[in-house]
């Protein structure tokens, strides 16, 4: 009994000397880096109050991030606590010349690392934190990212720890989601762009390049595919998507094995719909269709030596001997594709004679 109260006693005595108010933190949500003259130039958005709304933007300037950090941190009177940071912004500069933007991040017992990384134009860096009043920048667009890998795969989600393995894993590039501002009857908003890289010069992928990146990287949870039927189009809506490769070491061939479940979503073609033999019709259709614009893509990744598929990285794990001998652009492939369409929804479109 006296050990029991002894120990409620130095419960109660004992103070936190370490213990900071949160209001005491400068809070960082978002982060935007630049690159010039020599010097890290820096926006940071900063939370101000307990329920995310508010925030203030300071722009500072150093030959560190260290230094960038330290300038807000005066500047706010606070001390900074960046574990709570949601987006990196990077413009242009720093990946066409290589800036180091890692060292901080990966040696700071504070940054978690898990926050997401994007591009952006130089031009736009000093507006994009200025957009919205009531949301900080950095958290829309998280969600935007969000619905996009929900909906549509246009786009690839891209953590900081994630890029650090890509440039550190052998035969594996990285793409990088882009984000532009838009204007629409005076209003302005942030909306995602498609997947680009650089090699001498930005290459930007389309729509459906963006996808079927996705698709081959199993990262797609729902989207549209618009497909030709001579000189019509229909559209699916996929369920469910599979990719599996597999390297043949005798043949120095690589395979992709793709499984698409899908639903029609729009149907222009001229064959009658209710019909069995349209839907087979359609799957062998689809099939080639969409062998034909994966074959785009992987040509797009060999054209510009720039391995954003990881083909290289994938016979570095399975094939090491051949590794050092295959060059990208020699690589074989060999594209299967299985379309099944289980459903046409409400669409009903009689053969045209």
């Amino acid at each position: 009994m006296k050990k029991i109260l002894l120990l409620l006693i130095l419960f109660t005595c004992t103070a936190c000397q370490d213990y900071v108010e949160i209001n005491d933190f400068a809070i960082i949500s978002g982060i935007i880096i630049d690159y010039k003259d020599d010097k890290y130039e820096m926006i940071s958005e900063l939370l101000i109050n307990e329920e995310d709304t508010k925030v203030k933007t300071f722009q500072t300037s150093g030959k560190s991030i260290d230094e960038c950090l330290s300038e807000i941190s005066k500047l706010s009177n606070k001390d900074i606590f960046i574990s709570h940071l949601k987006t990196l912004i990077l413009t242009e500069n720093i990946i066409k010349n290589d800036i180091d933007i890692y060292d901080y991040f990966l040696r700071s017992s504070k940054s978690k690392m898990n926050f997401d990384i994007y591009l952006i134009d130089e031009k736009n860096k000093t507006k994009i934190f200025n957009i919205y009043e009531n949301e900080p920048s950095s958290q829309y667009i998280k969600k935007i990212m969000t619905y996009n890998n929900k909906i549509y795969s246009s786009s690839t989600p891209l953590t900081f720890i994630d890029l650090v393995y890509k440039r550190l894993e052998p035969g594996l590039d990285v793409l990088y989601p882009y984000l532009t501002i838009k204007e629409n009857n005076n209003e302005k908003s942030i909306q995602l762009d498609n997947l680009t890289f650089f090699t001498k010069d930005k290459i930007t992928l389309s729509t459906e390049n963006s996808i079927y990146y996705n698709m081959l990287i199993n990262n797609i949870e729902k989207t549209i595919l618009n497909l030709n039927c001579e000189q019509n189009q229909y559209s699916l809506l996929t369920k469910d998507i599979k990719t599996k490769k597999e390297w043949n070491k005798t043949t120095k061939e690589l395979t992709y094995n793709v499984n698409i479940k899908a639903s029609v979503n729009n149907y222009e073609c001229k064959y009658d719909l209710d019909k069995t033999k349209t839907i087979k019709k359609l799957n062998e259709i689809s099939n080639e269709e969409i062998k034909k614009y994966i074959e785009e893509l992987i040509q797009i990744s060999k054209d510009n030596k720039y391995d954003f598929l990881g083909m290289k990285n994938y016979i570095y794990k399975h094939d090491k001997n051949n590794y050092d001998k295959i060059k990208l652009e020699n690589i074989k492939t060999d594209i299967n594709v299985n379309v099944e369409i289980n459903s046409i929804g409400e669409m009903r479109r009689w053969i045209i004679k």
